[in-house]
């Protein structure tokens, strides 16, 4: 047997390998697979290798999570924004309109005096005094007056809600006769005449 040196032994042993593509397939085949790992890489046409292993790839974090954060945060401040633009937009309409509203009630002017308007009402003459008494305390003949507590009461004869006064007449919030027709079917379905009224009002100062 020729004595051979330790590297030509290395290089035999490699050459064999080389040509028997089945050597080692085993143990390759028992090589646990790994994760999947992405490098970059890149050609370099002026080098011998040709291609050049850089380093494993990270990920864009400011393309890939900072800008779709920030584009999604900027659309929920841009809702919340619009959403709060109507809601003060809704509440001016609101107001803008009950603002006319009132103003077209207190611009209407009825002509005549107390005593026509009652006239007008279908009061009888002997009522007259009981009338302008308690009508003159509920309200002061104020056609559009609104109780000062809040309460609802309105009119003439502070009917309580105003809308009682609607079966006598749709203009009830303008018309002091309309209010006035309320008043003398109240003051009668409910104390039986405006005298019995005119008591209960001097007792209990309310009627």
């Amino acid at each position: 047997m020729r004595n051979i040196t330790p590297l030509t032994a290395a290089l035999l042993l490699l050459a064999t390998q080389a040509n028997n593509p089945l050597v080692g397939t085993a143990a390759l085949a028992e090589t646990p697979v790994q994760a999947e790992t992405r490098y970059e890489v890149t050609l370099q046409t002026n080098t011998a290798s040709g291609v050049v292993v850089i380093g494993q790839k990270q990920p864009d974090y400011e393309a890939e999570v900072l800008a779709p954060l920030h584009a999604a945060q900027a659309a929920e401040v841009a809702r919340k924004q619009a959403a709060a633009q109507a809601v003060r937009a809704a509440a001016k309409a609101k107001t803008t309109k009950s603002q006319a509203a009132k103003s077209a009630v207190t611009l209407v002017h009825v002509p005549g005096t107390h005593t026509d308007w009652m006239r007008a009402a279908g009061i009888a003459e002997s009522d007259f005094g009981y009338v302008d008494y308690i009508i003159g305390r509920e309200s002061g003949w104020g056609v559009t007056k609104s109780n000062y507590g809040g309460s609802g009461a309105y009119g003439l004869g502070q009917a309580l809600p105003a809308s009682k006064m609607a079966r006598f007449g749709a203009d009830y919030l303008t018309n002091p006769v309309t209010q006035l027709k309320w008043a003398d079917s109240y003051a009668k379905s409910r104390y039986g005449s405006w005298a019995n009224a005119y008591s209960h009002w001097t007792v209990r100062h309310s009627w």
